[in-house]
């Protein structure tokens, strides 16, 4: 019966460690990756990706845009500014517009162009809570959601405060502790995940 009861225990208290570990890859890789591809902008054949399928997960890596293709975006993020300095802000939101659609992977340009149209869509406002000011809203709401993605930083922090508890409770815990052959892979995977996902998309551009 005690090595009944020993058992139970050494099986429950290894099934927690095991969930603590399934937090911490969440918020490593699932959370930041999963709201990285419903908040960024569309780009040409996302709708065929299915998500988490290898295709998908290839298309949240960072890949560099055509030269021409990102100079052609920045000539419309430009021609949006001057148009807003003009006081053209319909003109100004469509041209902050057609840098999303030109160039849907790179964060920081369409980020600013995304506060840009924010603040020509405030600009047309003339209350507070009409059409205007609520379309302002959102596209700042656009850019804040795609800034929580895989370049947030919050994650990381808490993925690795999640890892770190891993390694302590099962460095102190006499029965549900982990071997050494688990915490080689298990543990040190985790650590170089963790290094890779800083090292390959960095922090939010603020």
């Amino acid at each position: 019966d005690e090595d009944d009861e020993d058992d139970d225990a050494r099986t429950s208290r290894r099934a927690l460690l095991a969930g603590k570990v399934l937090f911490t890859v969440g918020e490593a890789f699932f959370f930041p990756w999963a709201t990285e591809g419903a908040t960024r902008p569309p780009s040409p054949g996302d709708a065929d990706l299915a998500p988490f399928s290898p295709p998908w997960l290839r298309s949240i890596l960072y890949s560099e845009t055509d030269a021409e293709v990102k100079a052609t975006a920045k000539a419309a993020l430009l021609r949006g500014e001057a148009l807003a300095a003009e006081g053209k802000h319909p003109e100004a939101i469509e041209a902050f517009e057609t840098v999303y659609a030109t160039a849907p992977r790179e964060y920081k340009m369409c980020q600013r162009a995304g506060l840009d149209t924010s603040k020509s869509y405030k600009a047309m406002s003339t209350r507070l809570g009409d059409e205007m000011d609520k379309k302002g809203n959102e596209a700042k709401g656009t850019v804040w959601w795609w800034g929580r993605g895989t370049r947030w930083p919050g994650w990381y922090i808490i993925a690795y405060l999640s890892a770190r508890s891993v390694f302590f409770t099962a460095k102190r815990d006499p029965v549900g502790k982990f071997t050494v052959t688990e915490g080689l892979f298990v543990l040190v995977p985790i650590w170089i995940g963790l290094l890779y996902a800083l090292v390959e998309y960095g922090v939010p551009d603020y």
